[in-house]
């Protein structure tokens, strides 16, 4: 009491209030904790209800059944044990044009859990649907026999495309056709100083690479005397071999009476031997023998000997 006489009248009072709240909540607090402990509040109850997905709990009322992810309305996925948020990602994906073709894809559905996603596993009923893309590239790929042409000089723009041995040509309709997908059977050839990369990519173990390889080959060495030189390409499959020749019957060159584009496409010249020759016609005048050629950079001396039996004046 002495101590509280130095304080005034006001301040008192107010230490005395003080003092009787800290000594009520010291008696009452341990009280409602308890009760806050024993008995959860509704609000807390109604969160948890919402946030549960387990289809186990009692607090949830949900029903398991087949269901097809890609044509279940958004009351079916509810009712499914699945929340807002996954239902709404689920709709969003289809209206994008997404669909789950098989019962992994519904896995990637964005905060759906590995244990809810095992107990709709065995639920998950995708019904197969033929898609339109699908069956007009399966059809583009593998054209109908009555499509190809039986005739054997439709394998190629130039004869020696194909050997000309008709041993080596399959009688049936569907051995031939220049742009068919598929693969040469045992017998048929390709002549690898004529065909282009489409037609190389028909043999057995020609892919784009080597296709693009042997093509940049051939225009270095201007013609293959064999198929054994293809082997300088590194990892080149020999097997691939059986299937190729090297054809030296090449179709003449009309040197002064071709342009510079029927020039470029004789399988012995390129682009810059068939530029070369028409330079050479405007400065000189026609081209009277194959010696002519020996001026110009872009011919080697045995290029010349390799088509000179085949130039016409």
């Amino acid at each position: 009491m002495k101590f509280l006489r130095r304080f005034n009248s006001s301040d008192r009072d107010a230490a005395i209030v003080l003092a009787l709240v800290i000594i009520v909540s010291l008696v009452l607090f341990p009280h409602l904790s308890e009760q806050d402990k024993g008995v959860p509040s509704s609000r807390f109850q109604v969160q948890r209800v919402q946030g549960d997905n387990n289809c186990q709990s009692s607090t949830v009322n949900c029903q398991l059944f087949k269901f097809d992810p890609n044509t279940a309305t958004e009351s079916q996925l509810l009712s499914l044990g699945l929340s807002q948020r996954e239902v709404r990602n689920i709709l969003k994906y289809r209206a994008r044009g997404g669909r789950y073709r098989v019962k992994e894809d519904f896995a990637r559905v964005y905060g759906l859990t590995l244990e809810k996603y095992r107990q709709l596993e065995p639920y998950i009923a995708i019904k197969p649907q033929i898609m339109a893309a699908d069956v007009i590239k399966r059809e583009k790929n593998n054209p109908p026999p009555s499509s190809l042409s039986p005739h054997p000089s439709s394998l190629s723009s130039h004869p020696s495309s194909l050997s000309p041995h008709p041993s080596s040509l399959n009688p049936q309709p569907s051995a031939v056709g220049l742009r068919a997908s598929r693969k040469l059977r045992y017998g048929e050839t390709v002549d690898i100083n004529s065909a282009d990369t489409a037609m190389l990519k028909r043999i057995p173990g020609i892919g784009d690479y080597y296709a693009m390889r042997i093509v940049e080959l051939r225009k270095r060495k201007q013609v293959f005397s064999s198929p054994e030189e293809l082997l300088a390409i590194r990892n080149f499959p020999e097997t691939a071999l059986t299937y190729m020749t090297a054809s030296q019957d090449f179709p003449a060159i009309y040197i002064n009476c071709w342009s510079q584009k029927q020039l470029a496409s004789h399988p012995l010249l390129n682009y810059t031997q068939a530029r070369d020759i028409i330079s050479l016609r405007r400065l000189t005048g026609p081209i009277t023998s194959a010696t002519d050629l020996a001026a110009l950079p872009s011919f080697s001396p045995a290029l010349i000997e390799k088509i000179t039996p085949l130039l016409r004046f």
